[in-house]
């Protein structure tokens, strides 16, 4: 059987975690602290923003572009946008939880590749080119089509016209707070720090945070289980 997120967070984890700290030498404390809230922020953003962003990106790209209106479009790039750079962000973030509650510190550099500042410098402008370039390239995975990729690309621009698809795709893309996690997303894009940036200097209240964005989405990730068969 293949292990899923699910038995890595409720199994595999809480044990390796335990087994860990009995061996010796053991972590500092407080680099056990900022590791595993780094986690818990990673853990969040891969399951409150990449999976439901991806899943919507998913769902645009691949309905064809008969049924893609301008706001469609827009939702269904943006969504692309956005999970691709948190999935990097929270990969970071994972991988550099795990170094600190394992006790091994992972690379300034091997942090920054992850997180997309070793080809940003941390510049905005650089960031939203790099990410526009992926998010051309995800889209044309998405659609395994030049002419579709480029059709959805002019969307964004030139509306079609307004037929039964489209209104049926509006109305289908606009439902399951798609708007509100794409707004939530470009929240912490633009108004929130990188978790390195913000963990620098460890606080109870930043441990309280992502310990409520792990539960949060642990809980989502819960009620989305599939059943057992």
């Amino acid at each position: 059987m293949l292990i899923s997120l699910h038995h890595l967070l409720f199994v595999l984890l809480p044990v390796a975690l335990t087994v860990r700290l009995y061996i010796k030498p053991r972590p500092a404390t407080t680099d056990v602290a900022n590791g595993i809230t780094r986690f818990c922020l990673g853990i969040g953003k891969w399951v409150l923003l990449v999976d439901p962003l991806w899943h919507l990106a998913t769902m645009t790209f691949r309905s064809g572009p008969e049924s893609l209106g301008t706001s469609v479009a827009w939702m269904g790039f943006l969504g692309l946008l956005l999970s691709l750079h948190f999935a990097c962000t929270a990969a970071g973030d994972v991988i550099a939880g795990l170094g600190g509650m394992f006790g091994f510190k992972v690379s300034e550099k091997v942090q920054e590749v992850l997180t997309l500042r070793r080809f940003t410098q941390g510049k905005w402008l650089r960031l939203i080119a790099l990410l526009l370039a992926v998010t051309v390239l995800g889209a044309l995975l998405q659609t395994a089509s030049f002419v579709d990729t480029w059709l959805h690309l002019k969307a964004l621009f030139a509306p079609p016209p307004r037929t039964v698809a489209t209104l049926l795709q509006q109305a289908r893309v606009r439902t399951d707070f798609n708007v509100l996690t794409i707004f939530a997303a470009l929240v912490c894009l633009i108004g929130l720090p990188h978790s390195r940036d913000f963990l620098r200097e460890p606080a109870p209240w930043k441990a309280t945070i992502g310990f409520l964005i792990f539960t949060f989405a642990i809980a989502m990730l819960w009620t989305h289980a599939a059943p057992m068969p």
